[in-house]
């Protein structure tokens, strides 16, 4: 669960710590306290697109870090081990964002992340449940995703299962589509790919060719200079007439060093390594003197190498920077044109593979179909069970599924798409004796909250998520109803750690733990504060929710009551 917040430079908040504790958590406040900066600020540590508005007036930077205790969570700590970030055995994960000028940085226990990772981690942690998230509802695209998130981890896994049954399926028609779309400038295709494949062929291409030419074409038009330089060496090593080289000098030296070591020992080594390079000497004499013999010049070689040389350049202008890129054309030309010469073979096979893609698809999307039948009527049943406390004593809730198309429910698929062969809506009336009607015709804004109340409950009984967070979900309702949506979150309390911004005092009762929000001016400055309310205060702000000024001791009686009975259960 999320055990601390920390805010700096966000919005009105200059440096702030906010601790948080199990069950219910209520944040209050004056209208534009500042109460929904602490969800903004959250969200930005959980990887929320942010932009730098939120950087607070006169700093560079703003930062927010969220601490997690994960030990009753294993999809997150399987989430950081796969990432890499599975660091001891403390359960204790931190999630940091900071957001600058330039780009925004992410981090998980202190190590830069994207903020790809960073989501991939913290949707295993938080749900938030924004201020206009109810309106979700209000798509009927949206339907699908709520009827399979409400399956849990296993339905989710076997909608994947068909996902990537529709991709093979869907990739393998766009490879027929493209045959066929080529086929229709198959001949000339076909004529060019021959073109290209003959020239290249012909052309005997080795990747090193180029490098070897050009030392050649330097050795052949260097000759008279590298004659030169040789005879010089050669000359040195050898000597002359009245003139002992290099050679000779050296293994004179040797065999007197030689005599020496006969005398004295101690030059042994020494008589060994002259002897060696003696030999090494007259070794590069004799070296030298045939590489002068074949030292000629061959004007007729010189001009096949700049003829091979341009023809190489030309095939490289065509086909690629370099000799292994036009290599590399070639490989591609051919693979190509084998393709176009077989073009009925190839269609053949692809049609086989569109009709076994097609069946698999088909059949996951059947398997899948039979599921959310059966997961419709179990979430119709238990949505209608959910909302009926919660101010809708007579609402009934449906699921209705329809194949892709449009055809009426029972009949084979018209279709596939991305998420299967259904289309979904919800169905819902609110009083008795009346039809069942679209969920978007007919549910008010204040039901919709309701409703997508009773649907976070519902899922959170299957999921390992450990934190719920609700902004303002008790928008458009009040009275009893709002007692009922308080229950509801309490109820959820005592599944996972739920934190929520609301204005009712019907609610603010019902919490395990209070923090009151209040924009303070501190040297000529407005800033946003934070405290944990005592539970000699919760009455207090619970009278200022009800409206009370500073003489309503009714009010304040009346808070007293709404305190004692939330407290009481």
């Amino acid at each position: 669960m999320l055990i601390e917040l920390s805010i700096r430079n966000f919005a009105l908040v200059d440096d702030l710590t906010v601790a948080l504790l199990p069950g219910m958590t209520v944040v209050t406040g004056e209208t534009g306290a500042g109460k929904s900066i602490i969800i903004d600020a959250l969200g930005a540590a959980l990887g929320e697109r942010t932009g730098t508005d939120v950087i607070r007036s006169g700093a560079d930077t703003a930062s927010v870090d969220a601490v997690f205790e994960i030990g009753d969570c294993p999809k997150a700590a399987a989430a950081l081990q796969e990432a890499g970030l599975a660091d001891g055995d403390d359960g204790i994960v931190v999630l940091s964002r900071q957001i600058g000028a330039g780009r925004s940085a992410c981090r998980v226990n202190g190590r830069p992340v994207t903020a790809a990772v960073l989501q991939s981690i913290s949707k295993h942690l938080v749900d938030v449940h924004g201020q206009h998230e109810h309106q979700t509802l209000i798509h009927e695209e949206n339907h699908l995703e709520f009827l399979d998130n409400f399956g849990g981890a296993d339905h989710l896994s076997f909608r994947r299962t068909y996902e990537q049954a529709y991709h093979e399926f869907r990739e393998a028609t766009g490879k027929l589509r493209n045959l066929r779309e080529r086929s229709r400038e198959r001949g000339q295709r076909l004529e060019m790919l021959r073109y290209q494949v003959e020239e290249i062929r012909a052309a005997e291409v080795r990747a090193e060719e180029e490098d070897e030419l050009q030392a050649e074409r330097q050795r052949l038009n260097s000759v008279e200079k590298l004659r030169e330089l040789a005879d010089e060496a050669l000359s040195l090593l050898s000597g002359g007439e009245e003139t002992v080289g290099a050679t000779g000098a050296v293994q004179q030296a040797a065999g007197n060093l030689s005599k020496l070591a006969e005398i004295d020992s101690s030059l042994g080594a020494t008589a060994e390594e002259l002897t060696g390079a003696a030999a090494v000497v007259s070794e590069a004499e004799h070296s030298l003197y045939h590489y002068l013999g074949s030292l000629e010049s061959d004007p007729q070689r010189l001009e096949e190498i700049e003829g091979r040389l341009d023809a190489l350049s030309r095939l490289k202008r065509k086909y690629g920077d370099t000799l292994a890129d036009v290599i590399s054309y070639l490989q591609s030309a051919e693979e190509e044109l084998a393709a176009i010469e077989d073009f009925e073979a190839e269609e053949a096979r692809l049609q086989g593979i569109v009709q076994q893609t097609r069946e698999t698809a088909v059949g996951q999307a059947e398997a899948l179909t039979k599921a959310r039948r059966a997961l419709g009527k179990k979430l119709g049943k238990a949505m209608t069970e959910h909302v009926g406390p919660l101010g809708m004593p007579a609402a009934r809730f449906e699921v209705e599924l329809r194949p892709v198309g449009g055809q009426a429910e029972g009949d084979a698929p018209a279709g596939l798409g991305p998420r299967g062969g259904d289309e979904c809506r919800f169905l819902f009336c609110a009083n008795p004796g009346e039809d069942m009607r679209p969920l978007v015709k007919v549910a008010s804004g204040g039901e919709l909250s309701r409703i997508m109340l009773a649907f976070k409950s519902l899922c959170s009984r299957g999921s390992e998520i450990p934190s719920i967070v609700f902004d303002e979900v008790d928008a458009g309702i009040g009275g009893q109803t709002a007692h009922k949506v308080g229950e509801k979150l309490r109820e959820l309390a005592a599944q996972a750690q739920v934190l929520c911004v609301t204005h009712l005092p019907q609610i603010a009762g019902l919490a395990n733990n209070h923090l009151h929000v209040e924009k303070i001016v501190s040297d000529g400055r407005t800033k946003v504060q934070v405290r944990a309310l005592a539970e000699s205060e919760r009455a207090e702000e619970l009278a200022r929710m009800l409206g009370a000024d500073d003489d309503d001791t009714t009010a304040r009686k009346h808070a007293e009551r709404v305190l004692k009975r939330g407290t009481q259960r």
